[in-house]
């Protein structure tokens, strides 16, 4: 019997990455010829919403592109997970198991339909010993993801709870949403492993923002009304 998978497998022949407006920083620096090399060791793939993308510890054989949608990267633990960074259009996954692991270091969820670009991490891996350019700019991207996590080991384990929601949610509309007004689409559990706190201290301090007028909040639409506020509590 054959085997059924929930996602899709999109083999067009438009999906040409020497042609793709989407590209990543990293993939600016490649040229016309490897772009054509990238193209023919990739396959486009969609997940839908709460699909599992990548698995902790799995083995580690591609690099993942986040053509469209958003997606949920976190540790896993026995006790309760820890979301590191909601990734969006432009996101690359997998960077971190380049010549160091040949496993995942975390599990990667989408929290709507996506649609990815799936690419051998050994194609990607050949064609950083050639381009210095290419191989510059992903340690560059390593760096700003090992940057992202200090942050957020640093927000969890100093900041107050108002502070770190606080954080969470301008995080939300700056660098996701890209607006004050926004649809949250991800649950209150999920809110609460952002910012390693209990769901019902997340329920709690959304209400209380929300009291105090800080933001708007109408089931999972938010609106921030006092950014000042929030980027007080922030620091």
């Amino acid at each position: 019997m054959p085997f059924h998978f929930n996602y899709s497998i999109m083999t067009n022949n438009q999906a040409n990455c020497l042609f793709c407006n989407n590209k990543s920083v990293c993939f600016k620096e490649l040229t016309g010829d490897e772009l054509a090399r990238i193209t023919e060791n990739k396959v486009e793939i969609s997940y839908k919403k709460d699909e599992t993308i990548i698995k902790q510890h799995g083995f580690a054989s591609n690099i993942y592109f986040i053509k469209k949608g958003l997606v949920k990267i976190y540790l896993e633990n026995t006790d309760r997970n820890l979301i590191i960074e909601i990734g969006g259009e432009g996101k690359v996954l997998g960077l971190t198991s380049l010549n160091h692991t040949k496993h995942y270091m975390f599990s990667a969820t989408a929290i709507e339909n996506v649609v990815l670009c799936e690419i051998s991490m050994d194609v990607i891996n050949e064609i950083m010993q050639t381009n210095q350019y290419f191989n510059r700019q992903v340690i560059s991207t390593l760096n700003t993801t090992i940057e992202k996590i200090l942050k957020k080991l640093y927000c969890i384990s100093h900041k107050h709870l108002n502070g770190r929601l606080a954080e969470a949610l301008l995080c939300f509309a700056d660098d996701i949403y890209k607006s004050h007004k926004f649809t949250l689409g991800i649950s209150r559990k999920d809110l609460s492993d952002i910012t390693n706190m209990a769901t019902e201290n997340v329920v709690r301090l959304l209400k209380e923002f929300n009291e105090k007028k800080y933001i708007k909040l109408t089931g999972k639409n938010i609106e921030i009304l006092n950014y000042s506020a929030l980027k007080q509590l922030s620091r």
